[in-house]
């Protein structure tokens, strides 16, 4: 009994019919790709945002100020927290720093972004 060899037509049929296949799962592929790489340049470009908003504030965690009790009293006082960020720094734990500090953390998260 001999056995069958596969002619050039049967093996360029058998490709024909996977080609479709194998070409949906590449766009598949290609799509999810896509996706990634936009979450990941809209990260990049909330990153650079808050560290333009960060910027703005003071770099000092207090601040001196005269508040006024009554029509005709003046207290010197000191207002506390007026720029605290709690930063999430990896691994679940959270620091408290001044907005310059976060915003300088910002901009070091934007650039592994690139």
């Amino acid at each position: 009994m001999a056995t069958q060899t596969p002619s050039d037509a049967e093996s360029s049929t058998t490709s024909e019919i996977f080609f479709p296949y194998i070409a949906a799962q590449l766009q598949s592929s290609i799509a999810t790709l896509r996706k990634g790489v936009e979450l990941i340049e809209a990260d990049e470009r909330n990153y650079v945002a808050l560290q333009d908003t960060l910027e703005a504030y003071n770099r000092a965690l207090t601040r001196e100020t005269i508040v006024q009790i009554g029509p005709r009293a003046l207290v010197k006082a000191q207002v506390v927290h007026t720029n605290e960020i709690y930063t999430a720094v990896g691994e679940g734990y959270i620091i408290q720093q001044s907005a310059y500090h976060a915003s300088q953390m910002a901009g070091r998260r934007a650039e592994c972004m690139d």
